[in-house]
């Protein structure tokens, strides 16, 4: 083992090539963006029954006010000048191979913009979070504190305080970071990007959070460096149904789990009698079950993530030079409320959830359309969003464009396809699941009226899991909806990566540190 002054100066090398960054968009590129909002032309629209007025997508009557606001109210420097202060932010060159393709193809560097801030507690936990898409690094702003610090907000936690030294890097492409030049840079190239900066700033072993798109980059890490990636955390994951002929034993659980319709603690295997019972409307109802070519069987329309992901440089010349055409694909991404505080209603399929939500949101329709009963008397929590944080995430595609990000989408969902290597591989590496799915343990029926099942997006079971991965930890919040939990529930995700990471891999760090 090298001698501790020599691992020093090595560390201290690396940390030579990391230099602070803070944001400072130029003015003039700051008018441009408010010019092109002036000579925003809004689309007509035809009258819609209110529950109809997200058929079609994000509505007129919900994004004009948002115009308005970003003219009149909304100032970028004030946030910029929020997350400069309260997200340290840096910058660290990597390598980025050639494409798979081009064996005889030289490495290129890239620029990674990333968070990094570290706790004051000597036994923190090193922590990779994973930002999704179309989100981007600020994702993790309302959790960072806590989790670095958890004794400074005891509010988040009554509990056990495990820290973390927390890192957010920017997907190449996104916020700061270099877009790749690679037609194949994927998840697991940012994997690899990732797995750079962790090595850069001497974490040779951590732990990764994400959800959405950034689960499939935490996937790609314990696939890929599972001696340095120790567990992976996530919210809301989808997976692929366990198959006989691919995971024999995840099958067999399945089957007796809904042969006993999850109704016997002994033989449920993990799964609830409101999973089971939604699951089997996927066997039941015409859905046709592909990644990128799927189309809603019944009505014969192309989801627009279907058209959108495989030709991301064509939707690319309408969003590039449009703010308000990025933030009314992200208002139809996000289940956001209305200034009145009311839900929104149900939307359209949006070309900003993944291939596997929009196949299980074809499956919640067909659920909705089979079931007459009442949901439960208590009802899910949901999250409101503010018109600045909306904004904010739409400047975070608008300043770096959404080009790169479009073409990185289009990589992820090939490689995220049901029957890749990819996706069927099983993964060693420990995994732990928090639901945000509002009701999800409760009653198995549902109201098309209710709020809570407005908000929340259809998953499978959470069991499907340890056909893939090393299921060790899961945890239902019955009564709390979300689609970005970082975001949205940001107490309770706390509370859960404390629990789970402390629980799996705390002692771990604590024996390495005392060699």
């Amino acid at each position: 083992m090298p001698a501790t002054s020599t691992t020093a100066e090595v560390v201290q090398s690396e940390l030579e090539a990391v230099q602070p960054y803070s944001m400072h968009v130029s003015s003039k590129y700051l008018e441009l963006t408010n010019k092109k909002l002036q000579l925003t032309r809004l689309p007509r629209e035809i009258e819609l029954p209110d529950e109809k007025r997200w058929d079609y997508g994000t509505p007129k009557s919900v994004l004009e006010p948002l115009l308005d606001f970003w003219l009149e109210k909304y100032d970028w420097r004030t946030q910029e000048q929020l997350f400069n202060t309260t997200l340290p932010q840096f910058r660290t060159t990597v390598k980025s191979p050639p494409p798979s393709t081009d064996a005889a193809g030289t490495s290129s560097s890239l620029r990674i913009h990333f968070v990094h801030k570290r706790s004051t507690h000597k036994d923190a936990i090193p922590l990779l979070f994973c930002h999704t898409w179309p989100a981007s690094f600020i994702e993790v702003h309302k959790i960072i504190d806590a989790l670095t610090e958890p004794q400074s907000l005891p509010g988040y936690d009554s509990g056990a305080q495990v820290a973390f030294h927390v890192v957010a890097p920017s997907i190449p492409g996104f916020g700061f970071s270099d877009s790749s030049s690679h037609y194949d840079f994927g998840a697991r190239q940012t994997a690899d990007a990732f797995h750079q900066v962790m090595e850069t700033l001497g974490y040779t072993t951590y732990v990764s959070h994400g959800t959405g798109w950034g689960f499939n980059v935490c996937r790609a890490l314990a696939l890929g460096y599972p001696q340095s990636c120790m567990a992976v955390h996530t919210a809301n994951p989808s997976f692929a149904e366990p198959t006989m002929r691919r995971t024999p034993a995840a099958w067999m659980k399945y089957q007796v789990a809904r042969w006993t319709r999850g109704k016997i603690s002994s033989l449920n295997f993990g799964y609830l009698p409101a999973e089971v019972e939604a699951s089997e409307y996927t066997e039941q109802g015409s859905v046709q079950k592909t990644q990128l070519t799927g189309t809603h069987k019944e009505l014969g329309i192309p989801t627009l993530a279907s058209l959108h992901a495989q030709r991301p440089q064509t939707l690319a010349f309408s969003l590039c030079d449009s703010p308000i055409g990025l933030l009314a694909s992200l208002l139809d991404s996000v289940h956001t409320r209305d200034s009145s505080g009311a839900s929104l209603p149900a939307r359209a399929q949006s070309p900003f959830l993944s291939p596997s939500e929009l196949e299980m949101q074809e499956v919640q329709e067909i659920r909705h359309a089979r079931s007459s009963r009442h949901e439960s008397e208590i009802k899910a929590q949901s999250y409101t969003w503010t018109p600045t944080e909306l904004l904010n995430w739409t400047m975070l595609q608008w300043l770096p464009g959404p080009e790169a990000s479009l073409r990185w989408l289009r990589c992820a969902s090939v490689e995220a396809s049901t029957t890749s290597a990819f996706s069927t591989a099983y993964c060693e590496v420990p995994l732990g699941i928090s639901s945000f799915r509002g009701g999800d343990g409760g009653s198995t029926s549902d109201n098309r009226n209710s709020s809570s099942k407005r908000r929340r997006a259809a998953h499978t079971p959470l069991m499907w899991g340890s056909a893939v991965w090393n299921l060790v930890w899961t945890k239902r919040h019955q009564h709390r909806a979300s689609i970005s939990a970082a975001w949205e529930a940001a107490d309770l995700l706390v509370v859960d990566m404390r629990e789970y990471f402390g629980s799996v891999v705390l002692a771990s760090f604590k024996e390495r540190q005392r060699e």
